[in-house]
């Protein structure tokens, strides 16, 4: 389990990865309206600059789902 960066002292410099993922946990954790303002923020930036092809991999799963419930939708 990440803990948060502060807990760990995570350089962004030198694990700039694991330092967002904290970050971003810790945001989630926070659970506060100006938390998830910016985790929206954070979520909408990294989609915009992931190429598509990345997100076909990683979410696989997800768009499978997803073109499911489109077809059983469009059938009713």
């Amino acid at each position: 389990m990440i803990k948060s960066p502060v807990e760990r002292l995570l350089d962004p410099d030198k694990e700039p990865n694991n330092w967002l993922a904290a970050v971003l946990r810790d945001l989630v954790d926070q659970n506060t309206e100006e938390s998830k303002e910016s985790l929206k923020s954070a979520i909408t930036d990294l989609v915009c600059w992931v190429e598509p092809g990345v997100i076909d991999s990683l979410f696989y799963h997800w768009i499978k789902e997803y073109k499911v419930l489109m077809a059983e939708s469009k059938k009713s």
